[in-house]
């Protein structure tokens, strides 16, 4: 995971018996595309995290008085399920996770108008924040 290089067949071959701890957050990265596989990693990773920043500040961070009826109605439902994301998890009940998660969805979900938003759609992003959330704590059990 750290040559200039990853080779995707093998990466995939080798994770499909489990990824250890330690490799989980970036090994995900790079077979959902979210990082390449060669060594400009941080280049593109600042790219995408601008990009991000950039459609939450204009969709997530709105005014509610500028929103749409049918932006309205997708913030109430990416709301209650977020209420509703895993609540045995203590992770999921901290209100910057709440926000977070809320933001995240619902700027996917603009951004994504064919597919929108559904019910559901917080529990495929919550295996995904826990492990990417796991590079910024350093061994604990997010």
């Amino acid at each position: 995971l750290k040559s200039n290089m990853v080779n995707e067949i093998d990466l995939r071959k080798l994770s499909w018996n489990g990824i250890p701890d330690q490799h989980r957050a970036r090994t995900w990265k790079i077979l959902l595309g979210y990082l390449p596989t060669n060594s400009s990693r941080s280049g593109i990773l600042r790219r995408k995290r601008e990009e991000y920043r950039h459609f939450a500040s204009l969709y997530a961070q709105q005014h509610p008085s500028v929103r749409t009826d049918h932006e309205r109605q997708l913030i109430k439902q990416v709301r209650a399920d977020v209420q509703r994301t895993a609540p045995y998890i203590p992770l999921f009940r901290a209100n910057r996770v709440q926000v977070s998660l809320e933001r995240l969805l619902y700027t996917w979900s603009v951004r994504h108008p064919a597919s929108s938003y559904v019910q559901g759609i917080n529990d495929l992003a919550t295996p995904l924040f826990t492990v990417f959330l796991q590079d910024y704590f350093d061994g604990l059990d997010v």
